[in-house]
């Protein structure tokens, strides 16, 4: 998967409020140390969002490279389903972890969280500092608050084609400046573009060149003289 291409701009404070909201409760529901919600972007992984929860040693903003990261999140991002780690000191990929050895963080559960495109948003997960096998409730939870987070970011995608679309119409709606003799068109800048330049900028349409009925009936009328 293709890292996100959703910008952190477009997650309003609305936004953000709810999800900060959410692994609040999913930790405290939980009884875990820590709930996040991380978020891959270009070549850094992020906690996007860390819960309120005491004994919780992760903040928002804290960061790692991409790949590589050595976080038990980027194991799960290659996953479609629950990534559990019961006690991570019994495992030997994860006994000598950052998480493990600085931050007494030894069991783990998350989620992939998927743009609607397919491309990698981040993850959902809860870090516990006790072992913790996690029951089939929690796993159907954490699974459905995936999928919540996945709603929203298609909801945000689809106002973003919207608001693209409704720009497009403004732009080829309004009156524009055009040359009457070399029919290039004065954009916003005071440049002078072609027509087929200025409509690729805004449509992103090439065109095609040819001749209209008339223009070929006149240039064969103008080859007979």
């Amino acid at each position: 998967m293709s890292p996100t291409r959703l910008s952190k701009e477009k997650l309003t404070k609305d936004v953000l409020a709810e999800w900060q909201n959410i692994i609040n409760s999913t930790a405290e529901m939980f009884g875990v140390s820590a709930g996040l919600i991380t978020r891959v972007d270009q070549s850094t992984f992020e906690v996007l969002l860390s819960s309120d929860t005491a004994g919780n040693p992760y903040t928002s903003g804290m960061s790692s490279i991409f790949p590589n990261s050595g976080w038990f999140c980027e194991k799960t991002l290659k996953s479609s389903n629950v990534h559990l780690i019961p006690d991570a000191r019994e495992e030997a990929e994860w006994k000598d972890n950052l998480a493990v050895t600085a931050f007494g963080m030894v069991s783990y559960m998350g989620m992939p969280i998927t743009l609607p495109d397919g491309g990698v948003f981040g993850t959902i997960c809860m870090i516990d500092n006790k072992a913790n096998h996690h029951n089939e409730l929690h796993k159907r939870m954490l699974q459905l608050v995936s999928r919540m987070i996945e709603l929203t970011l298609k909801t945000i995608h689809d106002k973003n084609l919207l608001d693209e679309h409704e720009h497009l119409f403004q732009d080829l709606s309004r009156i524009y400046p055009i040359c009457c003799y070399c029919k290039k068109v004065r954009l916003n800048d005071g440049q002078w573009v072609s027509i087929e330049k200025y409509v690729h900028s805004v449509t992103g349409a090439v065109a095609s060149h040819g001749l209209c009925p008339q223009c070929e009936s006149n240039l064969r009328g103008a080859s007979r003289v």
